[in-house]
């Protein structure tokens, strides 16, 4: 495809070439797990056996060992060209896998041996693809940084309570990392992560999910009661308030790389109205819809959004990456907000983009596409996803883009 993003590293690429493989599968499946309200199971297990799920996996764990974010947005737009809900399945588990090597090189830098060995069987795991994870943040009445669902500390031990919506890979995941709070000795609460495994006693998966769109993501809410889990499968973060430098990385970390969803979702809308205007007409003696100037202009308005949403993509990531490449200590405060202003100013881009490249498709191939089995009606419903995707939704992207841009303080409020 003309223009296209490429991967930045040769692990990158190679991880690429994979999602490309998958792309004819995933297409062929698409219609039929949307149909069905379906989890895209059988594709997850084809991303698994090619080592696509494992890929952010150090070598020694058997991943490829890519560290690159942006390779990893071009692999996951590779995969929503053929399967929205299959492409947002595996950003979550790859950024999550990505995470946990960070989390291992912090450990290691700070001669943590506990904590690197933890980590080292986690890794293991996941470069062999044996354990699959699931991000439970979102859930209603909450902020994105400001959860509900409370882990009350007993002993060695927590038990969380609460209810968590959205929780893509819900229906296959071994591992849920899940948001809470914790009480401060000191007044008011603290962020915290809890690893929740799959079976333990009092987490149930509600096999609630029937949206609009992503209808194979499997993103059921799951239900918390009284859940036990050991003391050192909790990590506490800093005090409730405005989100930190640190709580903006580590959303960036999860997050920036399913922009990739919305990109491939558009360029697969592309390639539907680039096929159907140059079709063969059926009737005699009529001419492809290539040759009216109105489809034309169509056609070009769509490869000017598709081009710059990936040079704003391509460019959000290359700073996106040299953030994480860069010694914490020298992350200011004002570096992080800028690249996060590029980060959602990039989500904004893209995802504006999803939805009006597959309306202008939908134009160019006429009534056909309105039926709920042509597979511009499901783009159109997956591309609306993406604006509901956290953090942050068009209601609070743009004035933080805003108050950045002016120098202010984006959470003054």
């Amino acid at each position: 495809m003309f223009g296209e993003l490429t991967a930045t590293t040769a692990a990158g690429r190679e991880l690429v070439s994979l999602a490309e493989g998958h792309l004819d599968t995933l297409t062929e499946r698409a219609a039929r797990h949307d149909r069905d309200n379906t989890f895209v199971a059988d594709n997850f297990a084809d991303l698994r056996d090619s080592g696509v799920l494992s890929a952010c996996a150090p070598a020694r764990h058997g991943g490829l060992g890519v560290d690159s974010l942006l390779d990893v947005l071009v692999a996951v737009s590779r995969l929503a060209r053929g399967c929205g809900s299959t492409a947002i399945c595996a950003n979550m588990h790859m950024a999550s896998v990505w995470a946990q090597v960070r989390r291992w090189e912090r450990a290691e830098a700070a001669g943590d041996r506990a904590r690197v060995a933890q980590l080292d069987a986690i890794l293991e795991a996941l470069g062999g693809s044996d354990l699959i994870m699931a991000g439970a943040s979102t859930e209603p009445g909450a902020s994105w940084n400001a959860a509900l669902t409370e882990a009350v500390h007993k002993g060695d031990e927590y038990v969380i309570t609460g209810r968590k919506t959205f929780v893509t890979n819900s229906a296959v995941a071994d591992s849920f990392n899940v948001a809470v709070r914790v009480a401060d000795p000191e007044g008011g609460w603290r962020h915290a992560e809890a690893v929740v495994l799959a079976g333990t006693p009092g987490l149930t998966v509600l096999g609630d999910w029937d949206a609009m769109g992503m209808r194979g993501s499997g993103s059921h809410s799951i239900l918390l009661e009284d859940c036990v889990v050991p003391a050192d499968r909790v990590t506490i973060g800093g005090p409730f308030g405005p989100p930190t430098s640190e709580d903006l990385i580590r959303s960036c970390a999860i997050n920036f790389p399913l922009l990739g969803a919305s990109l491939g979702i558009a360029e697969a809308a592309w390639q539907l109205a680039v096929e159907h205007a140059t079709r063969t007409p059926r009737q005699p003696g009529r001419t492809a819809p290539a040759h009216h100037p109105s489809v034309q202009r169509e056609i070009a308005t769509m490869e000017l959004d598709l081009a710059a949403t990936r040079g704003v993509l391509e460019r959000s990531g290359r700073l996106v990456d040299a953030l994480f490449a860069a010694d914490p200590a020298q992350r200011s405060e004002g570096a992080v907000r800028d690249v996060v202003r590029g980060w959602q100013l990039a989500k904004l881009h893209a995802n504006r983009t999803a939805v009006s490249t597959v309306d202008r498709a939908m134009t160019i191939c006429g009534g056909a596409s309105f039926s709920s089995r042509h597979p511009l009606s499901r783009l159109y419903r997956d591309a609306r996803a993406g604006g509901f995707m956290q953090p942050f939704g068009p209601l609070d992207g743009y004035p933080f883009i805003g108050r950045v841009a002016l120098g202010l303080d984006p959470f003054a409020d």
